[in-house]
Formats: structure tokens, sequence, C-alpha cells
């Protein structure tokens, strides 16, 4: 009787045990396929100790037949603990496209035993036993339990046969020795299901379910694990599956024959491609087939490669950085090519933005001083005018012009200053909103309106950016005959670009003038503003083009490519 009630209590001990560790072990890692897969099988573990312990408690027919039922889904224990053996032992039926596998071989059989055992009285029953009162008895004859017994058994001998095969291929050291842990404590449980489930039934012994024995042990086995050989804890040799999914750069695996084994989120992400379309696809479908085969060539015969950039081709001008290595095989002999790509799509941006002002700054500085050359001439010529006839009744207007002249040299030196700060911060995401209020706010505007009606978005761009605005409608101010109204607008194209449109009422533009208001040195002013706003643009691959009518009022369309926008606050929802 004393060993009766122990086993009774011990159930409860389980249940409280199974629980606690099941916690400890996902607060752990919470993020691990692993980790979450334990605590389930913890959790389950808890749920068929609480059941036994409730059936042992009961004093009557009914009472013990309610538990027996509750408890019926017990043998999702065994499924998950197979689970759970196969993601810790990195089985390949353990891969996400294996999961519609797992369910089929291990869970529906599971869930289809629970229903005929909650349904019908196939596999378990309810008698009465002459000094140990009512108890539940395997229905041995009946087919039901006999596919019980041989799924409950063939699983968890399989999950015992798959850890103590990964404890002896693993080398020597902490992955060896939580493998064998593991194993021991599998085969424990194991042992005490047999003596429980069939060997003591056999001898018309029934007792509480001694399989609790061999969980407790198997807990105890676990915890020593983690605090001795770091089982469940976040570390290279415990964690690289979760390393590799959630590193920053794309990772792809790939035969010798440039087939793809397998690839992380990031590569995914990078590529514009569903993670789970990835494997099987040739390398040369997603880098250009000619940057590939350098690679390949390279990796071949070097066995390495730190660092080869290529443009990805799709909607989307996308560039990436390389850097790969041979895989061999413990023969030493080349089986795969692991990619390690990175995007530099941001960095190159800010290459072509240092390019251009290299490119544009001679010629600026040419413009500049040729125009002030010329403006400096004219202002020592009025100046001199003055000088030889003071009171000359014209010398009011030599005095005007020599101001308007002083005037358009400070511009010309303003917009030097503008001109080097090109390219030296990096492109960042501005509201498109902000940057349109805040250029409005530096202009004389008189009787003329400004309408904005644009959509709630970020643009990606240079910090400049406000300076083309300003420019766009400080030139159609300055240059539009008759206007009294601006009206801003933005539309979203089929392709997924952005369309921010400037249209005014004034005179407008001839078509004959309609790019070459983009070159420097043309116009009516200082001839650079529209040029200076197409380079800054182009730092993040954003266009400008004329597209009004003459006549009707000019039109200034910003082309921002799909990458280049987004809603205001999508930033903040994927953080």
């Amino acid at each position: 009787m004393v060993v009766f009630t122990f086993l009774v209590i011990f159930c409860l001990v389980s249940a409280l045990i199974t629980y606690g560790l099941g916690v400890f072990v996902f607060a752990k890692n919470p993020s691990s396929t692993v980790n979450r897969l334990f605590l389930a099988t913890m959790l389950a573990a808890t749920y068929w100790a609480l059941g036994e312990f409730f059936i042992w408690q009961a004093t009557g027919y009914d009472e013990v037949w309610f538990w027996l039922k509750a408890s019926a889904f017990w043998p999702l224990v065994a499924a998950l603990t197979a689970h759970f053996i196969l993601a810790f032992t990195g089985h390949p039926l353990a891969k996400e496209k294996k999961t519609w596998h797992l369910l089929i071989a291990l869970y529906l059989p599971a869930l289809l035993i629970a229903l005929v055992e909650i349904l019908t009285g196939q596999i378990y029953t309810v008698g009465y036993e002459p000094g140990t009162g009512y108890v539940y008895l395997p229905v041995s004859a009946s087919p039901a339990y006999q596919i019980e017994a041989i799924y409950v058994t063939l699983v968890m001998v399989t999950a015992a046969y798959i850890s103590i095969t990964a404890w002896r291929r693993a080398q020597p050291g902490k992955i060896r020795r939580q493998n064998r842990l593991v194993g021991i404590g599998i085969a424990t449980v194991i042992g005490f299901g047999f003596l429980s489930g069939i060997l003591l039934p056999a001898y018309r012994i029934y007792t509480p379910n001694l399989v609790f024995i061999g969980i407790v042990i198997f807990s105890l086995l676990i915890v020593y694990a983690v605090h001795k050989y770091g089982l469940f804890v976040l570390s290279p040799e415990t964690a690289v599956p979760d390393i590799i999914r959630t590193m920053p750069d794309g990772l792809v695996l790939a035969d010798m024959d440039g087939r793809i084994i397998t690839t992380n989120r990031a590569a995914a992400e990078i590529f514009g491609i569903a993670e789970s379309d990835l494997p099987g696809r040739s390398v040369g479908t997603l880098i250009p087939e000619t940057a590939y085969a350098s690679i390949r060539a390279t990796i071949t015969e070097q066995g390495r490669l730190s660092d080869r950039e290529a443009l990805l081709e799709g909607k989307e001008e996308t560039y990436v950085s390389i850097a790969g290595s041979l895989v061999k095989d413990p023969d030493a002999e080349p089986v795969g090519i692991v990619l390690i790509i990175r995007d530099i799509t941001g960095r190159k941006a800010s290459e072509r933005a240092l390019r251009i002002a290299g490119e544009k700054i001679s010629l600026l500085t040419r413009l500049t001083r040729h125009d002030i050359g010329n403006l400096l001439t004219a202002l020592s010529w009025y100046l001199t005018l003055l000088q030889e006839d003071r009171a000359s009744p014209a010398g009011d207007a030599y005095l005007s012009s020599s101001i308007d002249l002083v005037g358009k040299i400070t511009r010309h030196l303003q917009f030097s200053r503008d001109y080097q700060e090109i390219g030296l911060h990096q492109p960042i995401w501005q509201p498109l909103e902000s940057l349109i209020t805040q250029a409005v706010d530096d202009l004389p505007l008189d009787s003329v309106s400004i309408t904005s009606r644009v959509m709630p978005v970020e643009i990606y761009t240079d910090p400049l950016s406000v300076k083309v605005i300003y420019n766009l409608l400080e030139n159609a101010l300055r240059h539009g005959d008759g206007l009294t109204e601006i009206r801003i607008a933005t539309e979203e194209e089929r392709d997924g670009s952005l369309i921010v449109a400037f249209e005014d009422n004034g005179a407008g533009i001839g078509d004959a003038e309609k790019e070459k208001i983009f070159r420097y040195g043309y116009g009516k002013n200082t001839g650079l503003g529209l040029a200076f706003s197409r380079d800054i643009l182009s730092i993040t691959g954003i266009g400008i083009a004329e597209t009004g009518t003459a006549g009707r009022g000019a039109r200034f369309e910003l082309q921002v490519p799909s990458r280049a926008w987004r809603p205001l606050g999508e930033a903040d929802k994927g953080a």
C-alpha cells in the first residue's frame, strides 16, 4: 500500500518536474525549434501525468472512466518525443519541407488512436481488482489496442535508435556527451514504459504507470546535461541552424552542379524569392550566369573567394558582394560550394554619389569660375562708371545693377558650397510631406497657392533632397509667367514605382528645352539648379523629367523606384 501511494504521488511530482523543466529550457532560447519542441513534449508529459494521478485518485467507476477518457491524448507524448529527437539530432525529416511527412507518420496516428480511445472501449476499459479497486485494463485482444502498442513501441524505439546513432556518430566533445545523455534518457523511458505497459499487466499486476519514473530520470539527465554540457544553451555548437537562419547576410549552399541545396531567410529576401522555392534552382538563374561561372571557377581553383561584386537581374537594381568557399567531404573531395551574399546596394549608391561628384566637380569649377569672372568684370565696369561720374543721373541704376551682380555672385558661391555636400552623407528615409513642408516654408509665395495631395510615404534619398523640392518650386515662382497655382501629387505605378508630380499653371516649357534645362549652365538664372537636383536624386536611383505642355504649365515628375519608397510607418511595423 505504501508503494502504491508513493507511485500515485510520483505521478504528481513528475507533472511538476516536466512542466518546470519545459519552461526553463524554452526560456533559454525561445526562438529555437528544438527548445520549442522540448517544451511541447514536456507539457504533453505533464498532461499525461496529471491524468494518471487523477485516475488513481478516483474511487468510483464513473470517475475512473472520465479521467481515462480525459487523458486519452497521451499518445501525442510519443509523437512529440520523436519529433523532438529528430530536430535535436538534425535529422533530414525535421526540415520544414518535411513537416507534412511528420504530420502523417507521427501525429495523425496518435490523434486517431486518441479518438478511438475516447469514443470506444476498444483500447482500455475499467475493471475492478480485489485489493486495488477500480483500475483501467488494456483490451489485449482488441486490434485497436494492438495497433496502439505497435505504434507507441515503434515510435519510441525509432527515437531511441536515432538518438543513439547521433551519439555514436558525433565527434568527441560536448555534442557527443549531450546525445549520449539524451539517448540514455529515452531508453530509460522506454524501459519503464515496457515494464508498466506490457510486462506487469501480463501477470495481472496493475499499478500507477511506472513510465513516469523513467520520465523523471530523463528530466534529471536533461538538467545535468544543461548545466554540465550546455545543452539547449545558445552557442555555436548547439545553435548553428539558428545562427544561419538569422544571420544578416544571405547564405547559399549548392552542389557542384550549381543546384541550390539550402539557403537562409536573408538570401531569399535578397533574391526576392520565397525561401521554400530556392532549393533545387540553379544559382545561375539568380546570379548572372557569367558572374557565377567566374565565381565557381575561382572557388574551384583556389578553394575560396573573398569578394566579388555582381548586379542581380530583376525589376530592381540590386548590387551584391559575394564570398564563398569549397565544401569537401571527409575524403577531401569537393561536394559543393557555400556562398555568403551581402546586399551592397546602399554602398554602391554612395560610391555612385562620390563618382558623380568627382565627374562634375571639374565642370562645376569651370562654370563657376567663368560665371563669377564675367559677373566680376561687369561689377567692376559699373563701379568704374560710378567712380568716374558720381553725379551722373544713371548712378542709381549702376548701383542697383552692382547690388544685383553681388547677389548673383553670392548665389554661385552658395551653390558651390551645397554641391560639395553631395554624397558626403548616407541616404536616409525621409517623410515626403515633411520635405515639401520644409521647402514651402522657405519660399516667398505671395499670391501663389500650393496644394499638396501626397500619399503618406517615406523616400530613401540624400539629405539634400529638400533643396530639390525647393528648386522646383522656386523655378516655378521665378519663371512661371501668370502663375497662380502649384499642385503636388503622388501616384503609384504598376511596376511598383512612385511618381511625385509638381505641376503649375504657368507658361510651361517648350519641347526643345525639356532636356536642356537639366544641363549645367543652361538657364536664365545660374543654370545650375535643375542639374544639381538631378545629381542629388540619382544617388538613390530617382529620376526626374519635365512632362508638361508648353502654354499650359510645367510638370516635373520624380520617378521613385519601388525600393526607394515605402508607406509611412512601415519601418516601425517591421521592427
